[in-house]
């Protein structure tokens, strides 16, 4: 029998990714983090953790269950996931109200994997740091995450530059730079569909990820690799923020308590260092919240023609209170 050991403890714990207190101007956090200029991972970008990020956000000092059943009951969720324990092999549930998921998600395994709604985008705020730089262009999804807690993901990539922020709840990260040996079939990396071929087991599944890999019990007999993995931690509570580069490998779990998080996918390799002085000519200043979720259109793809995205302003220009 394979000695099965959980992923925290596999591998090369490397310690916390870096933790910032203030956030820096988008042009500093485009060259310290998106691209990591000069650093180890210069041109791939590194993960940051940004304290009490979130707090001044509306969605973190009002979204308790029974605020958001009175004012936004009737809003759809377009996706909800029925397992906590990531497989990628259950179908979710399609557009039930944010009411029938808050009377039931308490007493089950259901979490909400929905795009962020229209409605409660007007409560959460894209980060100053993606002000100006040219983002805004280039906004690819946002979704927002929501269980009663004990959730895991599998382990996986993403194509697009990410920050996510956390509104109740906790989450806890074990991250991966993008050039780790992570897609061999020697790691337990699967195409799920074209492992739906010889294996029943992905019959439904979708995408690229770690997919043999039990992350409460890694087989290292089967997969050795894993335990030569340099990896970093990250915990985010309530109110934090959290920078993932893309192609950063990344699995993700949270603790039993209700949890809330939204994020943002945005592809970031370039910055328009334009942007900045325009919105600044025009009397904003860009270290504050000015864009809201629902200001901002989504679907940019890379090389897709048409698929750009923008968002308006409607804040005015000093003074006005989130």
């Amino acid at each position: 029998l394979a000695d099965g050991r959980s992923i925290w403890s596999v591998g090369k714990p490397q310690g916390s990714v870096d933790v910032i207190e203030e956030l820096p101007s988008p042009e500093d956090f485009w060259r310290r983090y998106i691209q990591d200029e000069g650093g180890d991972f210069d041109g791939y970008g590194k993960p940051v953790l940004m304290k009490n990020a979130a707090r001044r956000m509306p969605a973190f000092q009002k979204w308790t269950d029974q605020y958001l059943m009175a004012k936004y009951g009737d809003t759809v969720l377009d996706q909800v996931e029925t397992e906590k324990k990531e497989t990628r092999t259950k179908f979710p549930h399609e557009d039930w109200t944010l009411k029938k998921f808050l009377k039931r998600y308490h007493k089950s395994v259901l979490y909400s994997t929905a795009t962020t709604p229209q409605t409660l985008g007007q409560e959460v705020y894209l980060l100053p740091v993606m002000n100006c730089g040219g983002y805004s262009k280039k906004l690819a999804a946002t979704v927002m995450w929501m269980s009663s807690g004990s959730t895991k993901s599998v382990i996986h990539q993403d194509g697009q530059d990410n920050i996510h922020c956390q509104f109740a709840g906790q989450k806890d990260w074990i991250l991966w730079e993008s050039s780790a040996p992570l897609k061999k079939r020697s790691m337990g990396w699967v195409l799920a569909e074209e492992e739906a071929k010889k294996d029943p087991a992905f019959k439904d599944a979708y995408g690229q990820y770690a997919g043999k890999v039990d992350v409460d019990n890694v087989d290292l007999d089967s997969f050795p690799g894993w335990d030569s993995l340099r990896w970093w931690n990250m915990t985010m509570s309530a109110g934090d923020c959290a920078f993932i580069p893309r192609q950063w490998f990344h699995f993700v779990q949270s603790p039993p308590m209700r949890s809330i998080s939204i994020h943002v996918w945005f592809h970031g390799e370039k910055f328009d260092f334009r942007g900045c002085e325009a919105l600044k000519v025009k009397g904003y200043d860009i270290s504050n919240f000015l864009f809201r979720i629902a200001d901002c259109e989504f679907g940019y793809e890379q090389g897709k023609k048409g698929s750009g995205t923008k968002c308006i302003l409607t804040r005015r220009k000093e003074g006005e209170e989130l």
